[in-house]
């Protein structure tokens, strides 16, 4: 099959890569100029890359129109709007670009990569712009599949940022003791890469996931502080843990959180309180037959 992929060069779209090419797929992925390095030189050699921008489809339709499906996963966790990256144009804009391009052909195959949490009347930007694309995909038309993954692991090695390697980058920045955010209790549902990247690859083919949204998590969850707690072992590190006020955090965040030296913003402290769980989670892996990697198992592999 002919895949127009965007996001190619990031922690998910890596491993897509890999698996659509070992797969037989012929890819096409949008990179944005002079990003063509991002990519390791294996798959630079088995993929056609393209440079454009997302937000501007002259630059990238006449390679998309000779493709037969389309995989959208670029997203963001932080807007900063005086450098142009904004939930509105990564999310929402960019997509419902490649929607209505695609609409100029017979509908395709169109798989979209959302977020666990993501629904209707969320409180932030990050869920309201990614809900916002999702009704946009499902009334277009074309032949959809959502996922909507937990937070990942796996391929930390490679050194692309993901939750465990910025827990990691926790445990070392200051001696003795690692900030957390509250009491650390919130729970997250963590899915192995390799797994989000097989359900991709697979719907691809399966004509029964078409119009179907999925949440994709793992089968275990795990507090913040179990997950730090995990990650020390790992890499072998031991610290206390100081617990910062919530309330303290969002007031700091409200003043700093648009400045790229905090930590953290205020849409993310909030989705953490949501926490990130689903008791959905088993249809993902049933559906697309999909044998879980578990977290505690699999994540010394990673490292």
């Amino acid at each position: 099959m002919r895949i127009f992929l965007t996001g190619g060069t990031g922690y998910v779209g890596r491993q897509i890569l890999r698996d659509l090419c070992a797969k037989g797929h012929a890819v096409t992925t949008l990179v944005r100029p002079g990003s063509r390095h991002k990519l390791p030189d294996e798959l630079r050699r088995n993929v056609a890359l393209i440079e454009g921008d997302i937000l501007r489809p002259e630059s990238y339709a006449n390679a998309f129109h000779k493709c037969e499906a389309c995989i959208n996963l670029p997203g963001i966790l932080r807007e900063f709007p005086s450098k142009g990256v904004t939930f509105e144009g990564v999310h929402f804009r960019g997509t419902k670009l490649l929607i209505d391009l695609a609409g100029k052909n017979a509908p395709i195959r169109f798989i979209q990569m959302s977020a666990l949490g993501v629904r209707q009347g969320a409180a932030t930007k990050y869920q309201k712009t990614k809900y916002r694309a999702e009704e946009y995909l499902k009334a277009s038309g074309m032949h959809w599949t959502i996922f909507r993954p937990s937070l990942m692991f796996g391929n930390e090695k490679e050194g692309l940022m993901n939750f465990m390697t910025v827990l990691k980058d926790l445990l070392a920045m200051a001696p003795f003791v690692v900030p957390v955010l509250g009491d650390g209790k919130y729970r997250f549902q963590p899915v192995a890469v390799q797994n989000v990247s097989e359900g991709f690859v697979e719907a691809l083919e399966r004509p029964e996931a078409i119009g179907k949204t999925y949440d994709v998590a793992g089968p275990d969850r795990f507090s913040y502080n179990e997950l730090l707690d995990i990650v020390s072992r790992v890499v072998g590190v031991n610290k206390i843990k100081l617990h910062q006020p919530m309330t303290l955090m969002k007031i700091a965040a409200l003043l700093f959180g648009r400045f790229q030296f905090f930590p953290v913003s205020r849409d993310q402290i909030t989705m953490l309180q949501e926490e990130n769980i689903s008791d959905r989670w088993e249809e993902f892996f049933y559906d697309f037959n999909i044998t879980p990697l578990r977290l505690v198992e699999n994540i010394q592999k990673g490292f």
